[in-house]
């Protein structure tokens, strides 16, 4: 195990709970210690992390997403800095990406340094810089196993048109990627606003874009011309609505969110429906077939916009607004 010559660290933290806007308020650096890595740890100078909804909602109402410990961010990107007992994957220099969740200590990813265990970090795709990496964890594992739940690559079928509900925010421009770049969907119809996102969107692999401030995405598909629905912005009502589009045989899927979304009490004979779904952080593999897939080619980041540790409230701000195309960024 290196040694670090600082002991101490800036690390992004809430004052207090029930933190309603403005997020100046309550969101502010502080400095605490570094810490020190455990049998089985990794310690990580980090370089990148980014808002998620949920973690706007951990700020406001104390449930949501943290990275634990106190300091704020889920999604972390940086260099091994020191190992402990134990580790033999990963060493001194890597370069990582991680999805914090479920981390032991004082782990968030909007810090100087996080600890976490090395089994939660994969090494960063090559084509990624630290920013860009930093925004992609969360969202990238949340989109990759909630289609893959849903049967994906499905090689199985053939002309698998999906549609996702929202595809311009983080789980959504990441989910658009993946049904059309890696797993092979012939057809993705989605929505989003503004003729710029819409332009954007369809750069992704989006076939179909509809303006929802124009029409309702599933007003606009005709009835059976879906076999999957991934429900990432998860509205009340939405599954009885889908319902309609979906073929015998296809599948809904529910990512629970804050919309008050609920499966739906009379879903179509044949079709499958699926809810309840959590992230798995506990394993770098999901990271290692996200960055295979970046390598490749088949996966871009899309940073709305960036800012360093000290301006992290205003990074919550934007996120909260809404209106976020991709992820906003937060750094050392």
């Amino acid at each position: 195990m290196s040694m670090l010559i600082n002991s101490t660290m800036l690390a992004v933290r809430v004052t207090h709970p029930l933190c309603f806007t403005p997020f100046t308020s309550c969101i502010t650096t502080h400095t605490i210690a570094v810490p020190s890595p455990a049998a089985g740890q990794v310690l990580i100078e980090a370089r990148g992390s980014s808002v998620n909804p949920c973690d706007v909602d951990y700020v406001e109402y104390g449930v949501g997403c943290t990275g634990g410990g106190g300091t704020l961010g889920m999604d972390m990107a940086g260099t091994v800095k020191a190992v402990g007992d134990g580790v033999t994957r990963l060493k001194v220099g890597d370069e990582v990406w991680a999805d914090t969740g479920n981390a032991d200590g004082d782990t968030g990813g909007m810090a100087q340094y996080a600890v976490i265990r090395e089994a939660q970090a994969g090494l960063k795709p090559k084509t990624l810089n630290f920013t860009e990496a930093g925004t992609i964890p969360l969202v990238g594992l949340t989109a990759l196993e909630c289609l893959q739940r849903t049967g994906a690559p499905w090689s199985n079928r053939t002309n698998v048109t999906v549609l996702i509900t929202s595809g311009s925010g983080g789980t959504g421009f990441m989910a658009v990627q993946l049904a059309k770049r890696a797993f092979g969907a012939t057809r993705v119809i989605t929505a989003a606003s503004g003729a710029a996102n819409i332009a954007l969107v369809k750069s992704l692999g989006a076939d179909v874009v509809v303006d929802y401030h124009v029409q309702d995405v599933f007003n606009a598909t005709a009835d059976d011309a879906v076999d999957i629905v991934f429900d990432n912005y998860g509205a009340r009502g939405e599954a009885d609505k889908a319902m309609r589009t979906i073929r015998p045989g296809g599948v809904y899927l529910l990512l629970p969110g804050g919309g008050g979304g609920a499966l739906s009490k009379h879903p179509k004979p044949g079709v499958t429906q699926i809810g309840g779904f959590y992230t798995n952080s506990s394993s770098h593999q999901p990271l290692d077939e996200l960055a295979r897939f970046f390598d490749a080619g088949k996966l871009v980041p899309h940073v709305f916009a960036a800012f360093p540790l000290e301006r992290a409230a205003e990074a919550f701000a934007l996120s909260k607004a809404g209106h976020v195309v991709g992820k906003v960024a937060v750094g050392a």
